[in-house]
């Protein structure tokens, strides 16, 4: 297939309809990451349950420094992106009147993220219900703008990256995924991404001015190469895939890609509250008028740690391990425990939003590492929340690894014994 074949293919399916760019449209133009969803739904279900809210301006205000905004009114930001792709397309919000923000209720798959250990489970079962374009997934405008587009978008994406060689392009998602109308148009759109791998890079490039001289008004849809982005960011939120820079892939092809490279991933210290001591007296405490605590308390950066902990186990599960979570179980000292026929391990996960310094174990993480040796993991998780996070695995860190313990009862192993250790 020529450049001119391709290019037919996609002027041919740019030109039916009225709306010029004739893509999928089901995300506002916001990163969608999952310790802010998960942290959004947590506040409204410790605040109101399963009951319906209005949101006040405190509310917002609160919610404005969950996802990292702070203008002088959070509300008009939120109701445009972040509370709006909780609604449509994610499900996990809904608007007690259908076209009003005043009133607001979490779903039960909003409850169900509210109170998940493995927050990606959740969302991969939202992700996968996704219709586009169907009520209720899409608002009524959408559908009628889109009448003939009925297709399982995160259903039909699982399809193409397991024909395409487990990952997609945004090129190839903006011109050929982001098209399909029906599931009978999937495998067309397979067959337009394998020639198009064939061209040049230039010739690629080319075909580029066919979708952005179609956008009539700049704001309408100005932001069109980041479309894709912000989608990879949405999909990537379920177990079967991951984002890396501008490609999608399935997670066991980014496991493969990660261990061919021999890349490093690894986490800045998890925070480890230690517990403060307890008043047994049955003296109800007066304690001060507090407006911050008015309305349920906001992690300051974010629960990097749960995101951590779904994605190490959303690798081992593409890998075929049996993953349970034991992070709300006190005393064991990990994160997870993991099986695949008659092996096991557990695994202890670290985490930051950047890069990893100084590692400290608890106690009972220290314990845990010696006694189970060689089937106690650290995974290392470096990036979490960006586009190209990295994993590293260490076995057996209580006999490779050199610890030193502190009065705190943290036992500490530098950044420079770990990463020499790991590269």
């Amino acid at each position: 297939m020529s450049l001119k074949t391709v290019e037919k293919a996609i002027v041919e399916r740019l030109a039916e309809g009225d709306r010029g760019d004739r893509g999928w449209f089901i995300i506002t133009r916001v990163h969608v990451d999952l310790h802010w969803l998960k942290d959004v739904v947590e506040y409204l279900f410790r605040k109101v349950g399963n009951n319906p809210i209005s949101l006040t301006a405190q509310d917002y205000s609160q919610l404005g420094k969950i996802v990292g905004i702070s203008p002088v009114d959070p509300g008009v930001q939120l109701r445009r992106h972040h509370l709006l792709v909780m609604d449509k397309p994610l499900q996990l919000i809904r608007r007690t009147k259908k076209s009003s923000w005043r009133e607001i209720q979490l779903t039960e798959e909003g409850i169900a993220l509210a109170n998940a250990l493995d927050p990606a489970e959740v969302l991969e079962r939202s992700l996968d219900k996704i219709r586009f374009a169907v009520e209720p997934w899409s608002p009524t405008d959408r559908v009628e703008q889109y009448s003939d587009f009925d297709v399982a978008v995160y259903q039909a994406t699982k399809q193409v990256l397991a024909r395409c060689g487990g990952y997609i392009h945004r090129d190839e998602y903006d011109f050929f995924v982001s098209r399909i109308r029906t599931k009978t148009e999937i495998d067309t759109a397979i067959n337009n991404i394998l020639e198009f791998r064939k061209l040049s890079s230039d010739e690629q490039r080319s075909l580029h001015v066919h979708v952005s001289s179609r956008i009539g008004k700049p704001k309408a849809y100005s932001n069109w190469r980041d479309q894709a982005l912000h989608t990879f960011s949405l999909f990537s939120l379920g177990t079967s895939m991951i984002r890396k820079g501008p490609r999608l892939l399935l997670t066991s092809n980014w496991v493969s890609e990660e261990v061919a490279d021999k890349r490093v991933v690894s986490p800045a210290v998890k925070k480890n509250s230690s517990s403060s001591a307890v008043n047994h007296s049955l003296k109800i405490p007066t304690p001060p008028q507090s407006d911050e605590l008015l309305t349920p308390p906001i992690p300051p950066e974010g629960n990097v740690g749960a995101e951590a902990e779904s994605f190490v186990a959303k690798i081992l599960k593409s890998q075929g391990w049996q993953v349970s979570f034991f992070t709300n179980k006190r005393g064991y000292g990990f994160d997870l425990w993991a099986r695949k026929g008659d092996l096991a391990m557990v695994v202890e996960v670290k985490s930051s939003v950047a890069s990893l310094g100084q590692i400290n174990l608890t106690q009972n993480e220290y314990k845990a590492a010696q006694h189970y040796r060689a089937n106690f993991y650290l995974a290392l998780v470096e990036g979490i929340g960006s586009v190209e996070p990295k994993m590293t695995l260490i076995q057996n860190p209580f006999e490779c690894l050199v610890f030193g313990q502190q009065k705190t009862e943290l036992h500490t192993v530098s950044e420079k014994v770990w990463r020499a250790f790991a590269e």
